[in-house]
């Protein structure tokens, strides 16, 4: 992989492919530079057949990521143009994110406020630590956070409590974050990593085909339904419906064995 920014990591653990968001100097803030570098992780996963599952993080446990680099505003968000130009990075890595055919879990460790929370909304499930915080600030940054973002903040936790979120810019602590659904699982710091990674060993271990075909279905029954892709979805149950994994599954059930699934 072909990384620039020098504040993006990637490592394997396994099936599972690891996003590291690693800028110590401002707890993981997004600087420019770390969308492309996060694009490039990604696609290097999506194009590896042995990865199966992929965990975003933050370098270090103070911070999943502490918002967007402010320091980087006077030229990224100078006026409403240069901002303009300046999402474009962030939303297409959303994107990729958000239509990833594995499954996304983002690890929180400490701060996750601002644009770190956005990230996080990018990933299927997110699981933190007890001391983790989130927030959004744009109430007190004078930015209108942009519609795609608020749709995943909407569609998690509802209308009301997304309200309440921006309007306050208040912190939310981990049993809060829990509560209204902001986040699937609290974990005490010192067993999040150990935690996480089992989950992600049992997801990977699971028929693909299933899991791909569950993540975007999900996806869809979100949109209205004359924007459903109805055609893809038929044919990704066939597909399933007819593939080795589910020979497979019958056939381990009947001998009473754990199966082993190939994707096909």
């Amino acid at each position: 992989m072909n990384l620039t920014s020098g504040l993006v990591g990637a490592e394997t653990t396994g099936s599972i492919g690891w996003l590291i968001w690693d800028n110590p100097t401002k707890m993981n803030a997004l600087s420019p530079g770390m969308y492309e570098d996060a694009l490039t992780v990604i696609e290097a996963y999506e194009a590896d057949p042995a990865i199966k599952v992929v965990v975003m993080r933050g370098g270090g446990r103070k911070a999943f990521i502490s918002g967007a680099d402010i320091s980087s505003f006077d030229k990224t968000r100078a006026d409403a143009e240069t901002a303009r130009l300046a999402r474009e990075a962030p939303e297409k890595l959303s994107r990729k994110l958000l239509n990833l055919d594995m499954p996304l879990i983002a690890m929180i460790y400490g701060y996750c406020l601002g644009g770190g929370l956005g990230m996080a909304l990018n990933a299927d499930l997110r699981f933190a630590s007890t001391d983790s915080q989130f927030s959004v600030p744009a109430a007190v940054r004078g930015i209108a956070y942009a519609p795609s973002g608020l749709k995943l903040l909407v569609d998690l936790v509802g209308p009301s409590v997304a309200k309440d979120i921006m309007f306050s810019a208040r912190r939310l602590k981990a049993d809060e974050a829990l509560r209204v659904g902001l986040i699937n699982r609290v974990v005490d710091a010192d067993e999040l990593e150990a935690t996480t990674i089992a989950y992600a060993e049992t997801l990977a271990a699971n028929a693909p085909l299933s899991i791909k075909a569950s993540k975007y279905f999900i996806n869809q029954l979100g949109l209205e339904r004359d924007q459903r892709d109805e055609a893809r979805m038929d044919a990704m149950q066939r597909e399933a419906e007819n593939s080795e994994d589910f020979k497979e599954a019958t056939l381990s059930f009947k001998e009473k064995r754990k199966p082993v699934f190939k994707g096909r």
